[in-house]
């Protein structure tokens, strides 16, 4: 079944909670800014009409598309209310059991999703959440919540980062700020590619880019010759450059070094260890053990 109707625009690139389902026959009320964009709802067991508790709601491998935003779920439901005005608005979708999530960009895995659409925040959760981009991995045990606003994604909980080329940023909380202004790298390349339509991406595979990532709690960097702990924690993804701050911990295969504040560069390996302004040089401390040569 095809519908035609004003939807919200369910995540700027991110991720996408729900569906706006409608009865046959009957349009859905709908809200936000891809207005006239045709949107395609399927369900194995039907797609039926509330009235009495305003929702609309679409069971079985239910299915919602609308451009290059996708929501797979056992159930979509799409609650609306009356506004002001008289009209009716959605102001709420959920999507429950095997959640599945793409644009052109992203792609999100779930047991549950929220999609509160007057703060504009999605919140996913169950087992195994995972948002997945060309560039990085983002994994949470209790929640992942995406901030339309702020295009950011919040992971709560056993929350990991892991970017393409193997680094590993985790911690009890984590913020990941994303960017999605810069050119895909093709156009950069060939200059007539600007000329022509771009062919649509595959999902999760768009040129969407980590910018930076704040860790709160037991933050812990990766890398593939050294791990440095601390108790927060700043990821700049253009400088490939981390600050971690408080009981600092830098470990180098046997060797270590401690302080309050370090700065890492993932790239060089070279690092910087510091106190806190004014408690002088005596918590910067290290151990370095010395190499066996082989005798020949």
């Amino acid at each position: 079944m095809i519908l035609r109707h004003a939807t919200a625009a369910i995540l700027a690139a991110c991720i996408l909670v729900a569906a706006a389902a409608s009865a046959p026959a009957q349009q859905a009320p709908a809200r936000g800014g891809d207005a006239g964009t045709p949107v395609e709802v399927m369900a194995r067991d039907g797609i039926e009409w509330d009235r009495e508790h305003l929702r609309y709601v679409a069971r079985g491998d239910a299915r919602e598309r609308q451009g290059d935003k996708t929501i797979e779920a056992d159930t979509l439901t799409a609650f609306y209310r009356q506004s002001p005005s008289g009209n009716s608005e959605i102001y709420r979708y959920t999507a429950s059991g095997n959640v599945r999530i793409s644009t052109a960009g992203h792609r999100a895995v779930a047991d549950a999703g929220v999609y509160d659409l007057d703060s504009r925040i999605v919140t996913l959760t169950g087992k195994a959440l995972k948002i997945s981009t060309a560039t990085q991995q983002i994994t949470a045990r209790d929640s992942i919540e995406y901030w339309e606003a702020k295009d950011m994604a919040v992971a709560r909980g056993n929350a990991l980062v892991v970017t393409a080329d193997g680094r590993r940023i985790g911690a009890d909380t984590l913020a990941a700020y994303f960017d999605s202004t810069q050119p895909q790298p093709q156009q950069r390349r060939n200059a007539a590619a600007r000329q022509r339509p771009a062919a649509p991406a595959p999902a999760g595979t768009g040129d969407r880019r980590l910018e930076r990532v704040e860790a709160f709690v037991n933050t812990v960097v990766t890398t593939a010759t050294e791990v440095a702990q601390g108790e927060t924690g700043r990821f700049n993804a253009s400088t490939v450059i981390s600050v971690l701050s408080c009981n600092v911990k830098l470990t180098r295969g046997r060797n270590q070094a401690a302080g309050d504040v370090l700065e890492l560069n993932l790239n060089t390996g070279l690092y910087k260890l510091s106190c806190k302004p004014g408690t002088g040089t005596s918590c910067v401390r290290g151990l370095v053990v010395p190499e066996k040569r082989t005798e020949r």
